[in-house]
């Protein structure tokens, strides 16, 4: 029997299942019993595993220390971390950090720096503390760059759908990566930043259809086809990538 995280809730009628970060979840109603489960998980357990060896070939989850990987615009790039009186983030082109991102899609810009300062590096009294100081700039970092980027094509894209929110936030989300309220505000997860440009004009293209459908109906999504005719592509990419776009807590 494969190993499992249970969630039970009051509010869920159905059971799910979900594999992320080579850990599986199961959401079940309140009422079902640890038995009913169990069956459950023994009849997926092919598809489990398959999921499971799928995340393990795509990469190993970045853990913010020195050469590990992570992807930036669709592109695996390495951690390089060291001190200096300043802290700051950045490629090896410093100019990537400012006004042009796209460059970091040239083999030349794999790197990126981490750099903590001086006075906060004496207070890191072990390798974890260092880890969890690498992830806190680089989290900074990448929403330093996606209120940048996202605004830009959200503007582009508006301009072109005639899709126009009253509001745009860029914040970190666990399970999603936008999303839209009735009042016409529109949100966006700062991870994007790991996806390529194409994913990202599609997730806007996505919450800006929900301006005119707050649902996932037949209409909804032959809006967002109108507008991204390979949308698609994009949701095959977040879901083949799905293990390396959500970072865990060093622990």
């Amino acid at each position: 029997m494969l190993e499992y995280q249970l969630i039970r809730s009051k509010r869920r009628k159905t059971l799910s299942l979900q594999v992320k970060h080579g850990r599986v979840t199961v959401r079940a109603p309140h009422y079902v019993k640890s038995a009913f489960i169990d069956t459950f998980i023994q009849e997926k357990s092919a598809w489990l595993q398959a999921k499971l060896v799928e995340q393990q070939s795509i990469a190993k989850f970045c853990d913010f220390s020195q050469g590990a990987s992570l992807l930036f615009l669709g592109e695996q790039v390495s951690l390089n971390i060291g001190t200096a009186k300043q802290a700051r983030v950045f490629f090896a082109d410093k100019l990537v950090t400012d006004t042009d991102l796209l460059r970091i899609q040239q083999p030349a810009f794999r790197q990126l720096n981490v750099v903590i300062s001086n006075r906060v590096s004496t207070k890191l009294a072990s390798d974890l503390a260092i880890t969890k100081q690498v992830k806190k700039q680089l989290e900074a970092y990448f929403k330093q760059q996606a209120e940048k980027l996202i605004i830009e094509r959200l503007e582009v894209i508006s301009e072109r759908t005639s899709l126009t929110p009253t509001k745009v936030n860029i914040r970190q989300y666990r399970a999603r990566w936008g999303s839209c309220n009735n009042r016409g505000e529109v949100s966006f997860n700062y991870f994007l930043m790991m996806t390529p440009l194409f994913v990202i004009d599609y997730v806007i293209i996505h919450e800006l259809c929900h301006l005119e459908f707050l649902n996932h109906s037949k209409s909804f999504w032959q809006l967002v086809e109108q507008h991204s005719p390979d949308y698609q592509k994009a949701k095959q990419w977040l879901s083949h990538h799905q293990s390396q776009l959500y970072w865990l807590n060093p622990s």
